[in-house]
């Protein structure tokens, strides 16, 4: 009997953070009390930043509207290519940072990127354009939760990454991509949808969490609900920075032809701005270790 009854709550709970206000509300379908928690603590974060330095009259974020925004020229292209000369010396000498563990086999990671590759990397984040792109989206400081690497090679298998999805991140949360080699159409280019589109497939149905739910390609689904299609990707350089909220529609293109090397930065809300609270904590700090339940610094 307690297990139809767990059944039928978990059906009952996936039906109410699958509903349309439950979307519009924290775009997620993580627990309630997650994204309270985390709404609660930007709040806090915002009054912080607002009392320390005054009313600030940020812009709507791009990566609201959007789901994300592209910043040129955040890293030197030089000295992306000499990281992404030292991932392919790594590989080729079987080094213990590269790791082999995705399924696909379409990706290969470096562990501690910032230890392995150089913390010269968090230099992106002292780009003007970069950081007022992320204080506009905060509107508060932010930390960095976690950094990993990958490269994505060329290969005509799909991994459930590349089919359209949103991902279940908490709210007041996003990524930054730092391409150490170019993201083109050819070359692997991140596929977005903005917020509207986003909504409206997900009003028809279309939702993408789970592998076995999700579609490569949505142009069948648009026509049976007529909705419309319109996917666009930003052309990337190597020293460019993609930002975006994750939790709406987007999909990673297989390159066609060489490799993409990425460096990915997760980050959460924060009293401290990130250096500083990096300094406390260490980079040995930034492993991947999930998404925290409650967005509060450990130290």
């Amino acid at each position: 009997m307690m297990k139809v009854l767990h059944t039928v709550a978990d059906s009952v709970l996936k039906h109410i953070q699958r509903s349309r206000h439950y979307y519009r509300k924290y775009n997620n379908t993580l627990p309630p009390r997650i994204n309270r928690t985390y709404v609660r603590y930007a709040a806090e974060c915002k009054k912080h930043y607002k009392d320390l330095n005054g009313e600030q009259n940020f812009d709507i974020s791009p990566l609201i509207v959007d789901g994300g925004t592209l910043v040129q020229n955040a890293f030197p292209a030089q000295r992306a290519k000499a990281h992404v000369d030292k991932i392919s010396a790594l590989i080729e000498q079987k080094d213990p940072s590269v790791d082999y563990k995705d399924a696909s086999g379409l990706s290969i990671g470096i562990k501690q990127p910032l230890i392995t590759l150089g913390e010269d990397l968090l230099d992106v984040l002292h780009t003007p354009a970069v950081n007022a792109a992320l204080l506009n989206f905060f509107q508060s400081n932010y930390r960095i939760e976690w950094a990993t690497c990958y490269r994505s090679v060329p290969s005509e298998a799909i991994a459930g990454s590349w089919f359209w999805h949103s991902d279940s991140f908490p709210p007041h949360t996003c990524k930054l991509f730092l391409h150490l080699t170019e993201a083109m159409e050819d070359t692997g280019a991140t596929q977005l949808m903005n917020r509207e589109d986003t909504m409206a497939y997900r009003d028809a149905g279309y939702f993408g969490q789970q592998l076995d739910e999700r579609y490569a390609d949505l142009q069948d689904f648009a026509k049976e609900h007529k909705l419309p299609y319109r996917p666009f990707h930003n052309d990337a350089n190597a020293g460019d920075a993609t930002i975006l909220d994750q939790n709406f529609f987007h999909r990673a293109v297989a390159p066609r032809k060489a490799f993409r090397d990425i460096v990915s930065f997760f980050f959460v809300p924060n009293i401290l701005p990130w250096y500083e609270q990096l300094e406390r904590d260490g980079i040995d700090s930034l492993t991947i270790s999930g998404v925290p339940k409650d967005p509060h610094p450990k130290s």
